[in-house]
This record gives structure tokens, C-alpha cells and sequence, in this order.
């Protein structure tokens, strides 16, 4: 594997080929009216994943955390690195479904911006015999609690830098102005509290950002002084942050012990774009 070149330091190393399960758009064969539950998991290094099915019906059911509180249908769904989803599909029409790439402006810095849009993942071969036995969708998948009233505040703002040195230009990507330290705690937190994250993406690229050992739920998005709900209450472990854009989220640690917080892309947490949180009794 070559090393990185610049364009994959500046913003993350994306690969030739988006791979289903270790295959080039693998094909599936299913009989008219079937519905399958598709769970899917960006597990590639740092390409954003705006996906849409041609000619199926997707339900979003759950999140990084599991179900949701009910269905939700959708026409398109963005999954950033290491973002889950899980999906009923409802095969409903015969002949070729296709699950495909749109376009997404995620912020690409310098040359070289690969082709977002008009990827094939996924052919379904769907048949001329109608299902058999489909049950519908229950109205409700289980309960989720919002968290209560926080008691710990807290701000993260995501920079980026670029200087020269001896060897060329050096990509550095900061949280609160400062570059990822092994011997350095970040925050303490307690076991138990209830606290309110605000992370404020100042870079010029979009950076999905991960929570070790616990899951959060997200209250708000503001982008261009806009403020907006996100569509459904979930648990979620990894939230993108577009560029220009504020997440508000509250989270919960329940475990004791040192862990990580970091932007997904291998490449940006290497140069820096990472914390510790200490979680104490």
C-alpha cells in the first residue's frame, strides 16, 4: 500500500473502490413485495455516503444505537465514516432496484476530488412472484428516553492548519486549538452526569465525529444561523459535523476509566484531531 500522498493527509485517504461486504456491487434476488433489513456500516476511511434506492421504498428502523422509537421512511440517507443505519427496504416493483451514490459536497481540499455520485453498491434482481407471508411494519420499535437537564457544559471547535517545513507543507487538525497529546486529559467527566456537548466545526471540510463508551443523542444542528431538530430521537456514537456547522448533543458516560473522542478519518485523527476523556467515580 503506497503512503499517503497530500490530497489523503489533507482529507483522508478514500480508495479506488467502494466495496459491499468485500464485493463490487454484489447482486441480491428477491420476489416482488419482499422487504429486507438492511443494516448498513460505513466502514471505509473517509468517504461520505449519500445513498438513495432506486425504485424500493427505504424505512430508516435504527441508528449507531440501535432501533428507533418508530419507522421513519426516507428517500435518501447520509452515512459519514463509521455512521450505522439500519434499513427495512420494500422490493415492490420487478425488474433491477439499485442502491446508488448521489452527490455530496463534504469539502474537498486541494485537486483530485474523487467521483461522489453514480456509484452502484447493490443490485437487487427483483422477480415477477409475488412474496409470500410479508408482515408489516410495527407502528412502534421501542422506547427512547431523552435525556434530562445537563449539569456539565462543554465546546469543542474543530480547526485545521497548514505551515511549511523542511520536507513541504505539514496538516495539522486541532480541537480547541490543540493537537492530540497521549499524556494530556482533555476533560474529566463524572460517572452518572448528564452533560451538553457543543462541537462547532471551524475547518473547511466536514469531520465525523466519534464518542468512545457511551452513546449520545443529538438536539440540534445550526449552520448559517439556521437551527435545525434532526428527524428523529436517536442513540448515536458518531455524528457528522458538516463545515460551518454546530452540533449540540447530550451524553451520559457511565463507565469509569480514560477514553477516546476523535474526527473518524484516520488520517485527521493522526494529525491531531483527537481528546481523552477521563470519566471518574
Amino acid at each position: 500500500m503506497p503512503d499517503n500522498s497530500m490530497a489523503d493527509l489533507m482529507n483522508g485517504r478514500v480508495g479506488d473502490h467502494v466495496l459491499v461486504n468485500g464485493q463490487k456491487n454484489p447482486r441480491l434476488a428477491v420476489a416482488m413485495g419482499a422487504k429486507r433489513r438492511l443494516r448498513l456500516y460505513n466502514a471505509t476511511n473517509a468517504r461520505f455516503l449519500r445513498l438513495a434506492f432506486a425504485n424500493a421504498a427505504m424505512t430508516v428502523i435504527g441508528s449507531d444505537g440501535g432501533l428507533l422509537e418508530k419507522p421513519e421512511a426516507t428517500d435518501e440517507i447520509l452515512i459519514s465514516p463509521a455512521e450505522r443505519v439500519e434499513l427495512v427496504v420494500a422490493f415492490d416493483r420487478p425488474g433491477t432496484a439499485s442502491l446508488t451514490t448521489l452527490d455530496y459536497d463534504r469539502g474537498w481540499m486541494g485537486p483530485g476530488r474523487p467521483k461522489d455520485a453514480g456509484l452502484t453498491l447493490l443490485t437487487v434482481d427483483v422477480s415477477d412472484t409475488p412474496a409470500e407471508g410479508v408482515p408489516p411494519l410495527p407502528g412502534r420499535l421501542r422506547p427512547i428516553a431523552p435525556l434530562g437537564a445537563a449539569t456539565v457544559s462543554r465546546r469543542l471547535v474543530f480547526t485545521e492548519t497548514m505551515a511549511m517545513n523542511a520536507t513541504g507543507m505539514e496538516m495539522g487538525f486541532l480541537i480547541n486549538g490543540k493537537a492530540f497529546d497521549m499524556e494530556r486529559v482533555d476533560i474529566v467527566a463524572r460517572a452518572g452526569e448528564t452533560e451538553f456537548w457543543e462541537i462547532v466545526n471551524q475547518a473547511d471540510m466536514d469531520h465525523p465525529f466519534h464518542v468512545h463508551g457511551t452513546q449520545f443523542q443529538v438536539i440540534e444542528h445550526e449552520r448559517d444561523g439556521k437551527i435545525s431538530k434532526p428527524p428523529f430521537l436517536a442513540w448515536k456514537d458518531t455524528v457528522n459535523v458538516a463545515r460551518g456547522e454546530t452540533v449540540r448533543l447530550k451524553l451520559r458516560q457511565e463507565r469509569q476509566g480514560p477514553r477516546m473522542y476523535h474526527c473518524h478519518i484516520l488520517e485527521h485523527e493522526q494529525l491531531g484531531m483527537m481528546g481523552i476523556v477521563d470519566v471518574q467515580a
